[in-house]
């Protein structure tokens, strides 16, 4: 027997849900420090820094709408 199904059916709502949603928030905020580390590196570029973190800043929502989506499917 599928011990997955036996936890899905059997286990608390609450207990379920803080163990699947623990490593997805765990990997929102991996990803945010990336994100904030990225553009401290971006702008400290000699001449384009500016430019390039305003390239940054314009696709940043894009890249989180494609990692939702993709999150949606995936899940």
């Amino acid at each position: 027997m599928n011990t997955s199904v036996d936890r899905l059916g059997q286990e608390r709502v609450g207990k379920l849900l803080f163990s699947l949603a623990v490593p997805a928030i765990a990997a929102q905020l991996v990803n945010m420090l990336y994100n904030i580390v990225d553009r401290i590196y971006i702008g400290h570029i000699p001449n384009i820094g500016s430019e390039a973190l305003t390239g940054v800043g314009v696709t940043f929502p894009i890249i989180m709408i494609i990692s939702a989506f993709s999150a949606l499917i995936g899940i």
